[in-house]
């Protein structure tokens, strides 16, 4: 994920971007994220052993993960 000074540094640039080169640039930055989210999971689950995590949600262990957004996200996800 993306560090904060990262994106601090980031700002000057995506002030001066026009509507469509921001949305492609938030796009891009939203698959980068949700891979590295995917690879994290990824991992966490070779940890775990064949099946673990599965058995726990099964029985009701642990609660399914999920990904929440805040509605202004989904609203500018679904006007995109």
């Amino acid at each position: 994920m993306a560090e904060h000074l990262e994106l601090l540094a980031e700002m000057p640039m995506v002030g001066r971007m026009s509507t469509q080169e921001w949305l492609k640039h938030t796009q891009k930055w939203r698959t980068q994220q949700v891979k590295m989210w995917a690879q994290t999971e990824k991992e966490a689950q070779g940890k775990k052993g064949p099946g673990e995590h599965l058995r726990k949600e099964a029985i009701g262990q642990e609660p399914p993960k999920q990904v929440l957004f805040p509605p202004s996200v989904v609203l500018l996800e679904a006007a995109a």
